[in-house]
């Protein structure tokens, strides 16, 4: 019997999902695995008791909030799946602002009508067994994690600063340039596609286990308004830790 397959999107782009949708890797996922619901990816879904079941986006609802809870009952595995599922992802800004005020700047005289809860990193609501970062995904990551699932393996973390990345590419430093750059705190393994475009790493991965914050805010002040290094952790990840921290102003 194949393993039943479930993915899920709340608040969010679905850029997560596009990449599976496009990734290499998904013929022979297809192949494997029982889609039972994929919203993106087929015109009929069902509940059933998921063997794996993905979330991608942030809850900013009550209903969002219920329907995670009900995916978890469901689920021997659940994975978040992006900086939304994992860190809050760019909705989460709005925990660091008057939350009826950024109501109202995007919906007007509509704004009341509009539901929008605390945001908080999908681990904090329900058990997460596993964590995709990024935002988007990287294909190989939903690659490696789905093999070794299905493998019977625990999947695989990365240890590595996007720095790394950045050398095996033979970029130049954005920090040495005067540009606030993310990459020595960021959880790496990405192939560093912002730094490789001239663009500094924003830190959509989240923070590396142990990153080593205050070399990173030194070096930061010396280069960046306070304003700006504020701007740069509370993108993608803001409420991951330590980002949280510093997106609030700790520096």
């Amino acid at each position: 019997m194949k393993p039943k397959v479930a993915i899920f999107d709340l608040t969010d782009c679905e850029g997560c999902e596009v990449q599976i949708v496009n990734s290499k890797f998904i013929d022979r996922v297809l192949g494997g695995v029982e889609f039972v619901h994929f919203r993106l990816g087929q015109r009929v879904n069902r509940w059933d008791n998921f063997d794996v079941a993905f979330i991608e986006g942030a809850v900013i609802t009550s209903h969002e909030l219920e329907l995670v809870k009900k995916i978890r009952e469901h689920s021997k595995l659940v994975i978040a799946l992006g900086s939304c599922a994992c860190f809050g992802g760019i909705a989460a800004i709005t925990n660091f602002m008057d939350r009826e005020e950024a109501k109202k700047y995007v919906y007007g005289e509509n704004a009341d009508k509009i539901e929008t809860l605390y945001i908080k990193p999908l681990p904090e609501i329900i058990k997460v067994d596993f964590m995709i970062r990024g935002c988007p995904i990287v294909p190989e990551d939903f690659e490696r994690v789905v093999s070794d699932l299905f493998a019977g393996r625990i999947p695989r973390e990365h240890t590595r600063p996007v720095c790394m990345d950045c050398k095996s590419k033979g970029n130049p430093c954005q920090l040495l340039k005067g540009v606030a750059c993310a990459g020595p705190v960021a959880y790496g393994g990405c192939g560093a596609p912002c730094p490789s475009a001239g663009v500094p790493c924003d830190g959509c991965r989240g923070p590396l286990e142990d990153p080593q914050t205050t070399a990173e805010l030194e070096l930061l002040k010396k280069i960046a308004s306070k304003d700006d290094i504020i701007r740069l952790f509370r993108k993608f990840a803001p409420m991951a830790p330590i980002f949280k921290e510093i997106g609030g102003g700790k520096l």
